[in-house]
């Protein structure tokens, strides 16, 4: 069985790319995201959160490895790679950047309608991403 719509392929290509615009079009109207610290919905505010992570890290890249699928639903690992060059807000705090060339994995998983993604979680372990990003947790 293909994975929805060739989500992965394409949705690392816009991300990849920086075309939020075919990021976005992959995603419904009420996508819905969580995250450890973050939750959004739609696409406006995913198209902020997004360029959020553009702005922090200008040459962040994706690699997406699916792990099982069906028609509705997609897990999968992920990992960035970048340079941690621009502030960062997570969970209500701006972490200023180190300058620093970060590579971290974490875990997603999505559900689908039959023409977009309706939502999606990730889990990571936040101390992790914040040794990837250079902050001493002294």
């Amino acid at each position: 069985m293909q994975i929805p719509f060739n989500f992965t392929d394409r949705a690392t290509k816009a991300f990849n790319t920086r075309d939020l615009d075919a990021l976005l079009a992959l995603m419904s109207e009420d996508f819905h995201f969580v995250d450890p610290m973050t939750e959004t919905r739609g696409r406006e505010e995913t198209r902020i959160r997004e360029q959020a992570l553009f702005d922090a890290f200008p040459d962040v890249k994706v690699q997406m490895s699916p792990i099982v699928w069906n028609n509705r639903h997609l897990a999968m690992t992920a990992e960035f790679t970048g340079t941690f060059t621009g502030p960062f807000a997570m969970g209500g705090h701006m972490i200023q950047p180190s300058g620093k060339p970060f590579r971290f994995r974490f875990a997603g998983f999505f559900t689908f309608n039959d023409e977009h993604a309706t939502h999606e979680e990730v889990f990571y372990d936040r101390i992790a991403l914040m040794q990837a990003l250079g902050q001493d947790l002294g």
